[in-house]
């Protein structure tokens, strides 16, 4: 069984794919990993999403995460917690966790993009496997440095 640490969420850029898409790449850490995030690729609508939640930007209409959570509120759940698990065949797995009315703790695969969405509306807290450190680069590579240029090592 895995050992789940707390996770934050560095940043939420925009970037285009090999086909010229739009693409967002969630980098997520732990304390204990420094300066070292696991750089996720999520779409372009999940990214709007994540930043909508996170107060980075406004759209005028509710988004799909958004319509989410009302339901969730309006049955009488939370969402509790969301993990993000494993990276299974190139694609990384998480689980939200919803407390029902009953007090009752319900499991669901997500997406973590999803997840992450759910979870920063909700103000619930986000963990991540520590055996994923292993995936985690630099976030320079990703960042610019204050008043700087991102330089590739």
């Amino acid at each position: 069984m895995a050992r789940y640490l707390k996770a934050e969420i560095v940043s939420v850029l925009e970037t285009m794919d090999s086909y010229g898409q739009i693409v967002g790449v969630m980098l997520v850490s732990a304390e204990e990993w420094g300066d070292k995030a696991v750089p996720i690729i999520i779409g372009a609508a999940e990214t709007l999403s994540i930043k909508k939640g996170l107060g980075e930007v406004d759209f005028p209409r509710p988004l799909s995460h958004d319509l989410f959570m009302d339901i969730i509120e309006a049955l009488g759940a939370t969402v509790e917690k969301v993990t993000i698990d494993a990276l299974v065949s190139s694609t990384y797995t998480a689980t939200v966790y919803i407390k029902d009315r009953d007090g009752k703790t319900l499991s669901f695969d997500a997406r973590p993009s999803d997840a992450v969405a759910l979870a920063v509306r909700a103000n619930a807290p986000i963990y991540i496997a520590d055996n994923l450190e292993k995936y985690a680069e630099d976030v320079r590579k990703y960042l610019p440095p204050p008043g700087g240029k991102v330089t590739e090592e």
